[in-house]
């Protein structure tokens, strides 16, 4: 279906990025515990879901009428991905997230996220849309990896703010983010030319 573990891995890289719904996964387990948080990891999975769908939508139907449109996402997306490494890079802090976690909210969070249109722009290959066993093979791959990830957040997440960690500090793995984040991004930026 995919011609590498290019897109496994950079949609790994993007996904593990320190973000706001990392960081909202981080601090619910380490307030309440991995266990109490686990309700989170449908909500989050579905506005992802509904947010992918609808960038690609969007994408999909103006294509016709406006044939650049899927270029400029790819390279809005492309920016976005710089502009992520250079803020992780110059980051201090995991941030605490301290607002209500109501299943509303985190829908949305995640919905609004920006990554979503990173992966329906740039990550996710043109077949995935070209059939539904595509579709549905692709978003599986997906939902695996965000679980993964979100499952990573909940247990590292805690460790990390508590300062369990004395090897590992929040600005070195900010740096490493950057880092992993800036090499899966050069074959993007490959592929665009």
């Amino acid at each position: 279906m995919f011609e590498s573990w290019f897109f496994v891995v950079t949609l790994l890289a993007v996904l593990l990025i320190p973000g706001a719904n990392n960081a909202l996964l981080a601090h619910a387990s380490y307030q309440n515990g991995v266990v109490k948080s686990l309700w989170m990891i449908p909500v989050l999975w579905l506005g992802y879901v509904y947010g992918i769908a609808l960038w690609a939508l969007l994408i999909h139907l103006f294509e016709p009428i406006w044939p650049a449109l899927g270029q400029i996402f790819y390279i809005l997306s492309l920016l976005y991905v710089f502009w992520m490494v250079f803020r992780l890079w110059k980051r201090d802090q995991l941030l605490s997230y301290a607002q209500q976690q109501r299943a509303s909210s985190l829908f949305f969070a995640s919905f609004k996220n920006p990554k979503t249109v990173l992966l329906a722009a740039g990550i996710f290959p043109d077949q995935t849309w070209q059939s539904v066993q595509s579709c549905l093979h692709m978003f599986g791959v997906f939902s695996a990896i965000l679980i993964v990830v979100m499952l990573f957040w909940m247990s590292f997440g805690p460790m990390l703010l508590s300062g369990r960690l004395k090897k590992i500090k929040a600005d070195q793995m900010y740096t490493g983010s950057a880092l992993l984040l800036l090499i899966c991004a050069l074959p993007l930026l490959q592929h665009l030319f």
